[in-house]
């Protein structure tokens, strides 16, 4: 009788089947990152919670610089982000905050890298000065065994072992000074990149506007009679505007990019050079805001006959 068809399958796996299963969780919360929570019950990626102390919890979403965004209480962040692939407790330590992120530039991964190996050095500094205290402390107990000869010989490594426990303090104390002006230098450096980075958003995002047009700019680049008029348009078809957590222009200008587009036929290299995105970002407005149009095209409640004459730009 055969019986290996109805088999049910070996212990072995059974367990090698629910390991490999997938269980799907909460996201990491930072940019640009897909990781989930119980990817795969071996993956070595952990989520994180966020700190509840607040200075340190700031420091985490100042690093995620994702604008006006507040963590909630399910918010997590992936191990990905950390130097060593988990965070520290330390705040010497580079993984006291995350610093490892899609926007992190070359430069500023290896200088992660590198406060993690001065790290590394401070600590085994540490642990030697911990070990010489230690010996030191032995010393009386030894002097009582050894043969007096044998004692005069022992002071005088003492001595030299004193000098340079005090060499190694003295040694110690500059080296957890200078942590400490590394760390307030990291601190202020990564303020001023969260200032540039907010700066560079304003200046793309300030680059082309139609708030800054008048009249005759606003004819000329869309083909509209006045800003009134955009505006009407704006709020006429904005109601039917998919949301996007990821804008690098306002809505206000992706419309004005995209009219551009239809009066003056730009290209879209072009239209990126002049609005300060990138060619594939303008390619995925100019589809959004074409799809949009052309709902409110077949939207008669949405869109007056007379705005849909306006979409049409010649």
């Amino acid at each position: 009788m055969c019986l290996g068809s109805n088999m049910a399958p070996t212990t072995k796996a059974v367990r090698v089947k629910v390991m490999s299963r997938r269980k799907l969780g909460s996201g990491c919360c930072a940019l640009g990152c897909n990781m989930t929570s119980g990817t795969n019950t071996l993956s070595k990626i952990k989520m994180l919670r966020f700190p509840k102390d607040e200075d340190r919890r700031r420091a985490w979403i100042a690093a995620l610089r994702r604008e006006t965004w507040q963590p909630g209480k399910n918010s997590k962040i992936c191990s990905t982000h950390f130097v060593t692939g988990k965070k520290s407790d330390d705040p010497l330590h580079p993984d006291y905050v995350p610093s490892i992120f899609s926007f992190t530039s070359t430069a500023d991964r290896h200088q992660a890298v590198k406060n993690l190996e001065n790290y590394i050095a401070f600590q085994d500094v540490s642990d030697n000065t911990l070990t010489a205290t230690a010996l030191l402390n032995k010393a009386p107990a030894l002097e009582a065994k050894v043969h007096p000869d044998e004692v005069l010989v022992t002071k005088e490594e003492i001595e030299e072992v004193l000098v340079t426990e005090i060499k190694m303090e003295d040694s110690q104390n500059d080296i957890a000074s200078l942590y400490e002006q590394i760390a307030s230098l990291n601190a202020e450096c990564q303020s001023l990149r969260d200032k540039m980075y907010s700066l560079e958003n304003e200046l793309r995002r300030c680059t082309l506007d139609p708030s800054q047009f008048d009249d005759k700019k606003m004819k000329f680049f869309t083909g509209l009679p006045n800003s009134q008029t955009f505006m009407s348009l704006f709020n006429s078809v904005s109601s039917i505007l998919p949301s996007t957590s990821n804008h690098s222009l306002k809505p206000t200008q992706e419309l004005l990019l995209t009219l551009m587009k239809q009066r003056l036929n730009l290209s879209e290299g072009f239209l990126g050079y002049l609005f300060g995105i990138h060619q594939s970002t303008v390619s995925r407005i100019l589809q959004r805001w074409n799809n949009v149009i052309d709902n409110a095209k077949q939207n008669d409640e949405t869109t007056s006959e007379g705005q849909l004459q306006m979409i049409v730009v010649t």
